[in-house]
């Protein structure tokens, strides 16, 4: 069987990569980042990661593609949606058997205080990148807007989808 590597030197990351802070859920978020950049998100997909214990975690993506500009827009969130619980278990001897545990992880383990990503790809990143932050740091219920550098990321292979 033949065995791949995943090479990720800088030159690899053609995004920009902002972080956002926010508590509030990821519908509400998506609808903020519609109405302050005149964009319209939706639901891509729904990808898989396998991050801990040989557990598959989910985490929405959405996506938005601006012909006009020539950009890109990728939304997903740094936790993963929680999983539906596992009714075909029958472990009797787990202390936690008649209790439904809902788990989560988060897909940058390294920044915990970033709620949610948006990555950009396109033609002119740079120029737009600092536009679209300002704009959207105009959003009251959004607690930080920053650029982050993927590079200096230890879990940067999870952005790779």
């Amino acid at each position: 069987m033949a065995k791949y590597n995943l090479n990720t030197v800088n030159d690899d990351f053609d995004f920009v990569l902002i972080g956002i802070m926010c508590p509030n859920n990821q519908y509400q978020i998506i609808s903020a980042i519609n109405d302050v950049l005149k964009i319209n998100l939706y639901l891509q997909s729904i990808e898989p990661f396998n991050l801990k214990d040989g557990k598959m975690f989910n985490f929405s993506l959405y996506g938005f593609k601006d012909e006009e500009l020539g950009l890109e827009y990728n939304v997903i969130p740094n936790q993963s949606n929680f999983e539906k619980p596992n009714i075909h278990a029958t472990n009797t001897n787990d202390l936690f058997a008649e209790t439904n545990v809902d788990e989560s992880v988060r897909l940058i383990k390294e920044l915990p205080k970033t709620d949610y990503f948006i990555i950009l790809k396109g033609e002119d990143l740079h120029n737009y990148q600092f536009k679209i932050i300002d704009k959207l740091k105009t959003v009251s219920d959004f607690l930080q807007v920053q650029s982050i550098a993927v590079e200096e990321l230890v879990s940067k292979k999870n952005l790779m989808f």
